[in-house]
């Protein structure tokens, strides 16, 4: 009843769909009421929107038997719906441990942004206080930008594509100067890319 099978005792296993299937599994891992339970790629043979479906099922199960899962996916956006705290791996070395919104809005190296599809990285080549503590002015190779100061004397600068918008005129800081050279649709968003003027 738990994962949403109630009924289907006499069925063969080669009666139910992948998801229903992956239900099972889950109802055998949680039988024996563990406080520990490792899902490595659990829903990865599925298709998008029944995996979709799946973590918001599967999150609000292990809620409700609070029992500890850790999560193993190479897929973002189920690690962002399924997660209560993240920590990011690159060749078997823990890079980041947060919330989803941390990681994604602070990434703390080159890996963590790139991972996450964050394709705008500048790095920064100066920095300038603006006010201690408050603000600095940041020197890219697209030009200037006032932010908060980096924690690290080597940083990045990260735009993120919702974070970019098109203004009627160029010029001056948190600005880029530039000819689109091509576009693609990404369903929320468009991909520019641009020849950038001095």
């Amino acid at each position: 009843a738990l994962v949403g099978m109630s009924g289907y005792d006499n069925r063969s296993i080669f009666e139910l769909s992948g998801g229903e299937q992956q239900r099972v599994a889950l109802a055998r891992s949680l039988a024996p009421k563990p406080s520990l339970i490792l899902l490595d790629e659990p829903l990865g043979s599925l298709d998008r929107r029944l995996r979709e479906r799946l973590v918001e099922e599967l999150r609000a199960i292990l809620s409700r038997v609070e029992t500890t899962a850790i999560y193993v996916t190479h897929d973002q956006q189920e690690a962002f719906a399924i997660s209560d705290r993240l920590a990011l791996m690159n060749a078997g070395r823990v890079v980041q441990i947060g919330t989803a919104e941390t990681l994604y809005k602070r990434p703390n190296n080159r890996f963590v942004a790139d991972f996450f599809g964050l394709s705008n990285i500048l790095p920064i080549l100066a920095i300038s206080p603006l006010v201690e503590g408050s603000s600095a002015v940041v020197e890219t190779a697209l030009g200037r930008f006032i932010l908060a100061p980096p924690q690290a004397p080597t940083a990045w600068l990260v735009i993120r594509p919702e974070a970019a918008r098109l203004a009627a005129s160029a010029g001056g800081m948190n600005h880029i100067r530039g000819r689109v050279v091509s576009w693609t649709f990404r369903g929320s968003h468009h991909r520019l890319v641009t020849h950038h003027a001095a």
